[in-house]
């Protein structure tokens, strides 16, 4: 779920949106709203990794979000390029409110389903196999975001820092595994930090490096470069 529009833009990419561990604005609107939108992606960036290798995929995805104007929202994200997991369904509902002028706070609860899933044991496919709740803090440029998941993955965590000025931005995410047999190569301790540039309201570019990680050195070493096209529409 990676539109400009949707609160958890940065959050849900395999969730949540996707993608980059930036946190995104959570001020609560006046009037009840219905947000859409669509996204072009050359690889499906997830949390510093490329869920489209070993094949290259691209990500499509799409949106649909709707606010209550008094900070409680819910919405639903759908994409493809998830070369092992298959198509992508999330569901979420949240809470978000301003607690000063400059800062705000933002509490949801995602679901990840994958309908198409290639995996022999099909687990994913249901509501409520996988999900986590998000906690994220943001204000003057920064933001924090911390991500427990209480299914599908117990003993997973995932906290990313970001500070935004104008086009640029930078975040730093890190996964935390209490057993880390647990998740196969996945299932590692790492550390990841992502520079982005927006060259205007649709396009955006975004690099991201593994710097620590327990997995071997060329994928430490290695770079992956995302190209987004955005689109978001309001009802």
């Amino acid at each position: 779920m990676q539109t400009q529009k949707t609160r958890l833009a940065s959050y849900i990419a395999a969730g949540l949106i996707a993608g980059s561990a930036s946190a995104v604005s959570t001020s609560v609107v006046a009037e009840p709203s219905l947000d859409a939108g669509i996204e072009i992606s050359n690889m499906y960036l997830w949390r510093g990794l490329d869920l489209g290798a070993p094949d290259g995929s691209p990500m499509i995805a799409g949106s649909l979000d709707v606010d209550s104007g008094l900070g409680f929202y819910a919405g639903t994200w759908a994409a493809s390029g998830d070369s092992t997991a298959g198509t992508e369904l999330d569901l979420y509902v949240g809470y978000a409110t301003d607690l000063t002028d400059d800062i705000s706070v933002d509490l949801a609860l995602v679901t990840y389903m994958y309908p198409s899933t290639t995996r022999d044991d099909e687990e994913f496919g249901d509501f409520g196999d996988l999900s986590e709740v998000i906690l994220s803090v943001s204000g003057y440029g920064f933001g924090v975001s911390y991500y427990n998941n209480i299914a599908g993955l117990s003993g997973y965590e995932y906290v990313a820092a970001s500070y935004g000025t104008g086009p640029f931005g930078i975040a730093v995410g890190r996964h935390m595994f209490d057993d880390e047999a647990q998740g196969g190569d996945f299932g590692k301790n790492m550390t990841h930090v992502d520079l982005s540039f927006a060259f205007n309201d649709e396009v955006s570019f975004t690099a991201s490096t593994i710097v620590d990680s327990d997995l071997d050195e060329n994928v430490r070493s290695s770079t992956l470069l995302q190209v987004v096209y955005a689109k978001s529409f309001s009802f």
